[in-house]
């Protein structure tokens, strides 16, 4: 266990002398549930190959950008970088890129008069991707091209024929030509642009929160100074999460207080229609869930059992919230109504399961859960039948699944790498996981916005 987390754990538990097992930032409590059954025989892996699933993908080139214009700002690599990492992160494509060719794909040009297909089809491509830019007076003109490789046709993604931008909006066009690209093969629009909230240490070692990309990209901070935990979306783009600036766990939103009641104020998640926020607040002597309103102000208490009630999420329709609780021996998954009502336990498999996030669909929520072994994977359970899947396995640990706005991906936590904790996507069902931070820190938490 790193210093952080240390850190936070003493924090947490001086704030809150009611042992409350405060699962933020990975703390832990030994379950009492013995006799439950194994998570690892209720959750099986998908019975899909990987070498089929990657015969299944779309194999896609995507040639370097040709560059009408001299190139100062590295327009020309951002693009062509920027797709090739966003397909591959996808999960629906094998890309070649140049070093998969054995030809000079440098001097072609972007009509198909110009392009020698049959390269590509020796290559195994059945989709090309071709791309320029050129400098223009109002900003950069640029040309995004899909092509069928069999048939030399020019595929409409929807994207128009030409587009001048600032230089500056270069990114967000290829973002928008991929998540075009993805509708066309998938039938659903993609999602990136989107971005995901985290923690990670600061230059001291202070943990702090930041923004990033789905791509990697754009890494952002949002705060500094004393300790800052726990962050989710509000309104609006901005930003919940607690901080400890004033020796208590108070619930910023933004740069402004938002919850500074004695105990913990943490966990903060905004309904669906923006009306109301669950948090959890220690201030009667457990941990609990309560309503509040956007302002703050505490509309309704939900649990009352004696027990610690932590992790509300809304389920997509804002009629229901799965929260974590250990009334039952150890931490599992429930479910009650938005009134707080017909509260019931939908985790019945492992003695630790907690960090829950309702999918947007409806019909699943992913969760962190303990295995045989000692070793934190992901899980997805359907909260009306209690079946569950596998995500993650035999991968160090892997915690905090938030999923996709589309539904179609996860982030969560790994420590596979070693060392810290990295985020890393996948796809649902677990066959594409890809890294999407780069640095040495100890990234934890993840929520996409």
């Amino acid at each position: 266990m790193n210093l952080i987390v240390r850190m936070v754990i003493l924090a947490l538990s001086l704030v809150c002398a009611t042992g409350a097992w405060a699962q933020q930032e990975g703390d832990r409590i030994p379950s009492t549930e013995a006799s439950a059954p194994d998570i690892e025989t209720q959750a099986a892996v998908p019975e899909i190959r990987i070498e089929d699933f990657l015969s299944m993908r779309v194999p896609i080139a995507v040639p370097d950008t040709f560059a009408n214009s001299p190139d100062p700002g590295g327009v020309r690599d951002l693009i062509a970088g920027t797709i090739r990492t966003c397909l591959g992160i996808a999960g629906y494509f094998n890309v070649h890129t140049p070093e998969n060719f054995f030809f000079d794909a440098s001097a072609e040009g972007m009509h198909a008069s110009t392009i020698n297909f049959q390269n590509y089809v020796l290559v195994g491509s059945q989709g090309l991707i071709k791309t320029a830019f050129a400098t223009a007076a109002n900003g950069v003109g640029l040309d995004f091209r899909l092509y069928d490789v069999d048939t030399g046709e020019q595929l409409d993604v929807g994207y128009p024929a030409t587009v001048v931008v600032p230089e500056s909006d270069v990114q967000r066009e290829v973002y928008r030509f991929v998540n075009l690209l993805i509708q066309y093969y998938t039938g659903t629009l993609g999602i990136f642009g989107s971005r995901i909230v985290f923690t990670a240490p600061d230059g001291r070692g202070v943990r702090q929160i930041f923004t990033i990309g789905m791509d990697g990209s754009g890494l952002g901070s949002v705060t500094s100074g004393s300790l800052n935990v726990s962050p989710s979306w509000g309104p609006g783009g901005s930003i919940f999460y607690t901080s400890y600036r004033s020796g208590n766990t108070d619930l910023y939103l933004g740069n402004d207080s938002w919850s500074t009641r004695p105990g913990m104020n943490m966990n903060a998640a905004l309904s669906p229609n923006g009306g109301e926020v669950a948090a959890v607040l220690s201030m009667s002597g457990n941990t609990d869930i309560y309503i509040l309103s956007t302002s703050g102000e505490i509309l309704r208490r939900c649990t009352e059992s004696g027990a610690e009630d932590l992790s509300p999420t809304w389920s997509p329709d804002g009629s229901q919230i799965a929260f974590v609780s250990d009334r039952s021996g150890g931490p599992q998954i429930f479910v009650m109504n938005a009134d707080c009502s017909g509260q019931r336990r939908i985790s019945f498999a492992g003695n630790y399961n907690t960090d829950p996030d309702w999918s947007p669909g409806g019909d699943l929520i992913a969760f962190t859960g303990r295995t045989s072994g000692g070793r934190y994977d992901i899980f997805t359970i359907n909260p009306a039948s209690s079946q569950m899947m596998r995500v993650t396995q035999d991968q160090g640990d892997n915690e905090h699944p938030s999923f996709s706005p589309d539904g179609r991906y996860l982030v969560f936590a790994s420590t596979r790498d070693g060392g810290g904790s990295q985020l890393y996507i996948s796809t649902v069902d677990g066959l594409s996981q890809v890294r999407i931070t780069t640095s040495g820190g100890d990234a934890r938490t993840p929520e996409w916005e």
